[in-house]
């Protein structure tokens, strides 16, 4: 009986393009709601609170993906050695994977926590935060630090199911915890009043609703998913597995954001409504690129299990279907935010020069997101083969030093905010080259070796 539940997560049979949906979805909506965290923040406080609350919680964004992104990262380590693991039907490895994978989620999440409540106000005056809005963005900086161990928990629980094929559980617990972190925030900011401290607040307990639900689920479910960790001790070799796959997943991510934070200093010289419009734009241009990172999720897992089980023509197969499904709802999704981004915006602020300026910034990035397609799925596609050093390469060249580098000169030189976008959508199209030659070029495959 227990065989037959575990086929069901079994993603190395079957019909491809079938599979990957019915995997993504689930990936694809739970990444909605893991974005509605930061909307219905930013709703209510541009509408109760105002634009420099807005751009408070704008400032420490580029500081908040960088953390998230390299929590991704890792967790997606931990989804590539449990997928590998399932595929190859390797029960010891399965568990040990699971095993460390939660201890370090708890030990990190706690040294992250402690080093950014510490560094809260250096790195806000290193990336240029305006006297104005200080006060605030630093409070608000560093209460999320505080509950960053409730993040890092539930993203690394979730990746351990993602690697066992269960994208449906981790998506579950993802929408209740949406509800509480609005329920919370109604009462905080618009019952009681209260001000920026109070968006974190209601973040913090409804992250640590998802982790605290994900693990009681793990841990009560064992059987259905063929592990078995109670009472077992974490063999910390496994950690430097998880490290060696994770760390540079994490680092691809969180250096990509790094330019973004980078970038923020320029964004700031020009003052609070450009701060403001740009958060909102953030808050919008993520559903674009969800459907994005749900197939480069799900492909992470399907090239996992089938190298796994040594299917490597069943890998690729995979691999190029994603890459024409994924172009083309980027395409689509970019064509909603280019005609109608001005009305969408105007949900978030009544500000017209906020949803002016955002609206300009929208429709620049819209273009890029149809080019960076390819950089998104094939990352995920090479770091299920246990590879995650090319995508961190080019992310870090292009999407850090070129972009950050050009972007400075060309606004140096025309004194045009503009010009820090249009970079954006230049660094993202040489990161998609890169991968493209990359993955075509089969360097990804020596990876594979050695590592099943």
């Amino acid at each position: 009986m227990q065989r037959q539940k575990a086929i069901h997560f079994d993603m190395t049979e079957g019909n491809i393009i079938k599979q990957l949906l019915i995997f993504s979805w689930p990936l694809l909506v739970g990444n909605i709601f893991q974005q509605l965290y930061n909307t219905v923040n930013a709703i209510i406080l541009g509408n109760y609170i105002g634009s420099e609350a807005l751009a408070s919680v704008g400032v420490f964004n580029p500081i908040n993906n960088l953390l998230l992104g390299l929590f991704t990262g890792i967790s997606t380590g931990a989804t590539v050695m449990v997928s590998q693991s399932f595929g190859a039907k390797n029960k010891q490895r399965l568990n040990q994977s699971v095993l460390v994978s939660i201890y370090l989620s708890i030990i990190g999440g706690i040294l992250i926590g402690i080093i950014g409540v510490i560094v809260s106000k250096p790195l806000l005056q290193l990336i240029g935060t305006p006297d104005v809005i200080f006060p605030m963005a630093l409070s608000y900086a560093q209460m999320m630090f505080v509950g960053m161990i409730s993040m890092f928990f539930y993203n690394i629980l979730a990746g351990v199911l993602r690697g066992m094929g269960d994208s449906v559980v981790p998506l579950l617990f993802l929408i209740f915890s949406n509800l509480v972190n609005g329920a919370a925030l109604y009462f905080f900011v618009v019952v009681r009043g209260g001000g920026i401290r109070s968006a974190a607040y209601s973040t913090i307990i409804a992250e640590a609703t998802a982790g605290i639900l994900t693990f009681i689920y793990l841990m009560r479910t064992q059987d259905k998913y063929g592990i078995s960790i109670k009472g077992l001790k974490p063999d910390w070799s496994y950690a430097k597995e998880l490290f060696r796959i994770g760390l540079p997943a994490g680092l691809q991510t969180s250096i990509f954001s790094v330019g973004f934070m980078l970038q923020q200093n320029l964004i700031n010289q020009f003052g609070e409504v450009l701060i403001a419009a740009y958060t909102v734009v953030t808050r919008v241009d993520p559903f674009v690129t969800l459907p994005l990172n749900s197939f480069s999720i799900a492909l992470t897992t399907f090239v996992g299990q089938n190298i796994g089980a040594n299917k490597l023509e069943r890998t690729e197969e995979g691999i190029k279907k994603t890459v024409i499904l994924s172009q083309i709802i980027a395409f689509l999704l970019s064509l909603v935010l280019f005609i109608f981004g001005d009305k969408i915006l105007a949900l978030f602020s009544k500000d017209l020069a906020v949803v002016t300026t955002g609206t300009m910034i929208l429709r620049t990035l819209s273009i890029g997101y149809v080019l960076v397609n390819n950089y998104f799925v094939l990352s995920g596609a090479v770091r299920g083969a246990g590879d995650s050093v090319a995508p961190l390469m080019a992310s870090m060249i292009c999407n850090v030093v070129i972009r950050v580098s050009l972007a400075y000169l060309l606004v140096y030189l025309t004194g045009d905010f503009r010009m820090i976008f249009v970079t954006i959508v230049i660094a993202w199209t040489l990161a998609t080259i890169f991968m493209s030659v990359y993955y075509r070029k089969g360097m990804w495959k020596k990876k594979i070796r050695g590592l099943i």
